[in-house]
């Protein structure tokens, strides 16, 4: 290929550019690689017989050695230097740093640059279209990366699994924008392009997809779809839902199959007690049995959970994990955890919901193996019976017993009108009232409106010197809430369970400076709770929204709780990623969580609840 006149005035004008968006003013630092991050195909082969320049060899050698964004400078000087095809290879390999270096906006330059000079290379195109889509999706443009994607997918020469990875992330992406079919689509087409070890992950989120759909959706979908193996999976969900036993099932499943000889036969994965998780180990005698969810919201919060019970187990080398997905049946989860006693579960993490709790309560002998719900059912109390609850409530007793233990001894209470609102500060309420605390008001109010006439209402009366106010609110309403607060009293100590979401403040976080909270330590102070589990979980869980990350916390503790009940050590704690954990009375786990303050628009931990007058 001929470079163009002005070919490498523009490349000088390219790697200007480049740099002075930061590549050279990091070339001295130390990179890491980050912890997830797409793989990108390689570039097309170099046709040239123009050996490798010195400075490409040194790029060579700076990525290999992790210093990604001194080698994308490299990189583009090496294109400067060369001509062709070749000239086009280091800019790909520049771009290709440049994503791994974290900066997507000099990836997507780099990769416009390759675009725009190519000529009907087909491998080129589709190589510098991932990077494109992938740094389009790292700074949050998804409508265009997801063009990109599409037109990748229509390129014959896109390799395998890369064709793989960009159907999974339109689905994704589908799914976001309400249309679920194409994203159901995608991930079935997909099937095809992945290896054994990817296809059960795949079959799982088409599972948690069909899941959230009402029957009624789902069959309408059928009669749209003009895909057999799209209508093939849709059968098999309406019949799973039919049919919760598992024998009747199959029989059914193979009936339809019968009647319908033209649908070519799909892997189908059965989402029962047989089914482990990608994440779980191997069933094995003394494994630890995760019972949770597998429809719904709580899909991707269950796989979050056993994800991080996996890494626990990973790193503790302790017994397998084996996973038993409940369908939001009861009795069918009932069955799960007999089938699981009679298969050699040990011990049980689970069930999550109210119903599911009661159902294995019910069948649950006194020989059988102990269970650590993660949720509560009112009444239901048997020994061997554990509860590890993961609810908000657990902030707002902690609140309430430690600022009591601390001195404070009066409470205003501000409260959005919704019913979370209302569980949280009524759970808060009674324990400090049963400790001899006094409430000098309750006020609720409506989240996105002023709180300033609720705030003066709440506090008419001058709180004293052991008094605070405890405050519930989410991200979008904490600063209204506090500057409200302020106006009318500057110095009241403000307590908010659970403040942060994810783990991140607020945009407009500088407000709340003098507002204290408690959550995780795997939230608050991430680098010192089990810092090996992080980068094990970011590998399982590269995508994991801030819920699921929060969950897979309380994968990694219910893990090791479940080693202390199979050890029968119910004594001392557990420094855990959630909080300090101990045996209580009438087998609760307790947790304490570890306190924070907001500091010019910082976290900043502390040691307890702040003493009154300080």
């Amino acid at each position: 290929m001929t470079p163009r006149p002005a070919l490498k005035a523009s490349l000088r004008l390219l790697m200007t550019l480049a740099l002075a968006t930061g590549l050279s003013a990091c070339a001295s630092m130390p990179h890491k690689t980050p912890l997830s991050s797409s793989p990108a195909p390689a570039p097309a082969e170099t046709t040239t017989s123009v050996p490798e320049t010195s400075t490409a060899q040194h790029a060579d050698q700076l990525m290999a050695d992790g210093h990604e964004l001194e080698a994308a400078r490299d990189y583009i000087h090496a294109a400067a230097e060369a001509r062709g095809q070749t000239q086009l290879n280091y800019l790909m390999e520049a771009a290709q740093a440049s994503l791994k270096g974290q900066k997507p906006q000099v990836a997507i330059l780099l990769a416009n640059e390759v675009l725009r000079l190519q000529h009907n290379n087909a491998e080129l195109r589709g190589a510098a279209l991932w990077i494109r889509a992938q740094g389009l999706m790292d700074q949050g443009q998804t409508p265009s990366a997801k063009g990109n994607l599409e037109e990748l997918l229509t390129i014959a020469s896109t390799p395998q699994d890369v064709r793989a990875q960009a159907m999974g992330t339109l689905a994704t992406l589908y799914t976001q924008e309400g249309h679920e079919l194409t994203a159901l689509n995608f991930l079935i087409e997909r099937d095809s392009l992945l290896g054994s070890n990817e296809v059960a992950e795949n079959h799982r989120r088409i599972h948690a997809l069909l899941d959230l759909q009402s029957a009624a959706k789902l069959q309408n979908w059928q009669g749209r779809s003009g895909n057999p193996l799209v209508q093939e999976w849709i059968a098999v969900a309406l019949i799973t839902r039919q049919y919760p036993d598992p024998q009747q099932r199959q029989a059914a499943i193979s009936a339809w199959l019968a009647a319908h000889p033209g649908h070519p036969p799909i892997n189908f994965a059965d989402n029962t007690a047989t089914t482990t998780d990608t994440s779980a180990l191997s069933p094995a005698l003394g494994s630890i049995c995760a019972l949770l969810p597998s429809s719904g919201p709580y899909a991707p919060l269950s796989q979050a959970i056993t994800a991080g019970m996996a890494t626990a187990a990973q790193l503790q080398s302790g017994p397998a994990v084996r996973v038993l997905r409940t369908t939001g049946n009861p009795s069918y989860t009932a069955v799960l955890f007999e089938r699981g006693v009679k298969e050699g579960c040990k011990v049980f993490v689970g069930p999550w919901l109210p119903q599911d709790i009661n159902a294995v309560a019910a069948v649950r002998k006194p020989s059988d193996p102990p269970v650590i719900a993660l949720g509560t059912a009112p009444g239901v109390q048997q020994p061997g019976l554990y509860t590890l609850s993961l609810s908000r409530d657990v902030a707002a007793r902690q609140i309430a017993a430690q600022s009591y233990g601390a001195g404070y001894r009066r409470a205003y209470v501000l409260y959005p009108q919704d019913s979370s609102g209302a569980a949280i500060q009524a759970d808060f309420i009674a324990v400090w009232k049963k400790l001899g605390g006094t409430v000098g008001g309750v006020t609720t109010y409506l989240p996105g409106r002023s709180l300033a006439d609720n705030a003066r209402q709440l506090l008419s009366i001058p709180p004293g010197q052991r008094s605070f106010v405890f405050l519930i609110t989410d991200a979008k309403n904490a600063s209204a809430a506090v500057t409200s607060i302020r106006l009318i009293n500057s110095t009241v100590p403000i307590f908010s369970p659970a403040l942060l979401h994810g783990a991140a403040l607020p945009g407009d976080a500088q407000r709340l400076s003098g507002i204290e909270s408690v959550d995780m330590p795997w939230i608050i102070s991430p680098g010192q709770s089990w810092p090996p589990a992080a980068p094990l979980l970011r590998t399982t869980l590269p995508n994991a929204s801030d819920a699921q990350w929060r969950m897979a916390a309380f994968g990694l503790d219910a893990y090791r709780m479940a080693e202390r009940v199979l050890a029968k050590d119910m004594t001392g704690s557990l420094n855990g990623t959630t909080g300090i954990l101990h045996f209580a009375a009438d087998n609760q786990i307790m947790r304490d969580m570890e306190w924070m303050e907001v500091e010019n628009g910082q976290i900043v931990p502390l040691p307890g609840v702040p003493k009154p007058g300080t």
